[in-house]
């Protein structure tokens, strides 16, 4: 009959008992096969542990760790960790798990990592479980794998610390090797371009004006040497021309008499040479060349200087004797003055030779000078080229010298970080809770099984019930005529009561009868086998129930 819009609840509640079987049989059915599982499924036992991570004990602000994965993270990494297949297979050789089972290797992973479950909460605690159909062995295997997970973290922690120092290790060495090289680089520049160096400027101005002053004072010593040879070379000319005077003219009445004029250009020799003397004590030491040799220059015409004087003593002595010498003793001071005068001339000209040596040897000093200037300064005109080459090198040393001293620091923190995790004083995880021994069946949840199977059963009886009525064509009575045909009712036929249908009756009696019989016969069966676990499992859901309430 389709539905008419408007029912009433009794034309349900009317539609409801008139599919009573339609009912009776799903919920019959559902709650037989509720009632199999509950008893055949094996119980699952649950056994956690809660485990805290703690932080490290030495604040971060003093040692850094090497570990730079977030907690969760890391829990997630050591989650893949502990639920690899070696691992896995590690605890089931172990502990023998699933060893009736017969299933292979593979299986058995999948099975236990199907098992396992974690759950992560917001205070740095995470609980671990594992179900297993002996307590004992799900609070083992939870156990396990409970220090499988600290283990883990702490080779995790150790080895990524001892990764890091590695790696800083061999980039440090890296890093020495080039410090190295660039500091071989810049000492063999140095060695190449030595006196071309920025920081030699100014060496090398003061050499320059050096060189400047020696030219200029081996310019003054030239000329004060030219102008002695000049007079050396006057005093020459005078000694000649005495000596070939004639020898009736007598040699201190003479213009040119050397006796006369020789002490005068011997003092006049005398004082220069005392000036010169002077001049270069100002500037030079006691010990140096030139101060020496114009000193013993000086003692030299001094004492020459004493000796005209001592001959001219002797020459006035024997002229105040009278005339009464013999003629012999006149002739004799003309040869001693003959004499002194080769001699002295010859001196002279010792003299002139050793000022033209010394004229030499100061223009030598100074083309060597002037040469060593013109190298100085093509030294110094490259400087600007050897700053910059040299601030591309210093550059290039300062950079990587830098990179060493970072990378150093930074292997000495990695240290104290490896050492930090090899004494357990960094990040780690501290069991709350340990593994429990469970008591009572995790799953299957019987009670919940069977209070959603009958749900179940109800609501696929009534629905199908509902929905038969929907389809079934039928109208029943009077009422349901005028619901759908605007009619007037003449008359009401009832069933007529023939073998056929009573037949048919007898048949659908007999069919529903055999049904409910069978089901009966088949809870009773399954009690019956199953007649000590199902007086547990009642039991078990009676003190759930008195637990519940």
């Amino acid at each position: 009959m389709p539905l008419r819009p408007n029912m009433e609840p009794s034309e349900f509640l009317d539609i409801l008992l008139r599919r009573k079987l339609v009912i009776l049989f799903p919920f019959l059915l559902i709650l037989f096969g509720a009632t199999v599982y509950c008893v055949l499924a094996p119980d699952l036992y649950r056994s956690s542990m809660k485990l805290l991570l703690i932080p490290p004990t030495v604040s971060e602000g003093v040692v850094r760790s090497n570990v730079n994965v977030g907690s969760r993270d890391r829990l997630m990494i050591l989650q893949q960790e502990i639920i690899s297949r070696a691992r896995l297979l590690e605890v089931i050789r172990e502990l023998e798990l699933f060893k009736e089972s017969g299933t292979n290797a593979e299986a058995m992973v999948e099975m236990v990592r199907s098992r396992i479950k974690t759950d992560f909460e917001t205070n740095n605690t995470f609980t671990l479980s594992f179900y297993h159909e002996t307590p004992k062995v799900a609070m083992m295997v939870t156990s396990r794998l409970g220090s499988f997970f600290i283990e883990e973290s702490i080779k995790s922690r150790e080895a990524s610390g001892q990764e890091t120092s590695t790696f800083l290790a061999s980039r440090l060495e890296e890093t020495q090797m080039r410090l190295e090289q660039q500091e071989e680089k810049i000492k063999q520049y140095k060695l190449q371009f030595g006196g071309e160096l920025p920081q030699q400027e100014s060496a090398n101005l003061n050499r320059l004006q050096r060189l400047q002053d020696q030219i200029k004072n081996n310019s003054d010593a030239m000329a004060r040497l030219q102008d002695r040879k000049v007079f050396l070379e006057a005093q020459i000319s005078n000694i000649e021309r005495n000596i070939r005077t004639p020898e009736s003219q007598d040699p201190w009445e003479s213009g040119g008499s050397a006796y006369r004029t020789s002490p005068q250009n011997l003092l006049s020799e005398r004082a220069m040479r005392r000036k010169k003397l002077e001049e270069l004590s100002e500037k030079y030491t006691q010990l140096y060349p030139a101060v020496v040799q114009a000193r013993l220059e000086l003692e030299q015409l001094e004492a020459r200087i004493a000796k005209l004087r001592q001959a001219a003593k002797k020459a006035d002595g024997t002229s105040a004797k009278g005339a009464t010498a013999p003629s012999s003793s006149q002739s004799m001071p003309d040869l001693q003055n003959s004499s002194w005068d080769s001699a002295e001339s010859q001196r002279l000209r010792d003299q002139v030779a050793t000022i033209d040596l010394e004229v030499v040897a100061l223009k030598r000093e100074s083309a060597s000078a002037s040469h060593t200037i013109d190298q100085i300064q093509k030294k110094v005109e490259r400087l600007p080229q050897r700053e910059q080459e040299m601030i591309a090198l210093m550059r290039g040393y300062e950079n990587i010298k830098k990179s060493h001293e970072e990378l150093l620091a930074k292997k000495l923190q990695s240290q104290i970080s490896q050492k930090l995790e090899e004494k357990q004083k960094g990040e780690q995880f501290k069991v709350l809770d340990p593994a429990d021994l469970p008591t009572k069946p995790f799953k299957p949840d019987r009670l919940k099984v069977l209070g959603l199977a009958l749900m179940a059963s109800l609501v696929i009886g009534a629905g199908g019930a509902i929905g038969l009525e929907v389809l079934d064509p039928t109208l029943r009575g009077s009422k349901d005529f005028k619901s759908f045909f605007d009619l007037p009712i003449l008359a009401v036929l009832p069933v007529i009561q023939d073998d056929r249908l009573k037949r048919r009756i007898f048949v659908r009696r007999a069919a529903v009868i055999g049904g409910l019989v069978s089901i009966f016969c088949a809870y009773l069966v399954f009690l019956m086998i199953y007649e000590e676990k199902v007086r547990l499992i009642v039991q078990s859901i009676g003190q759930s129930i008195g637990g519940g309430n």
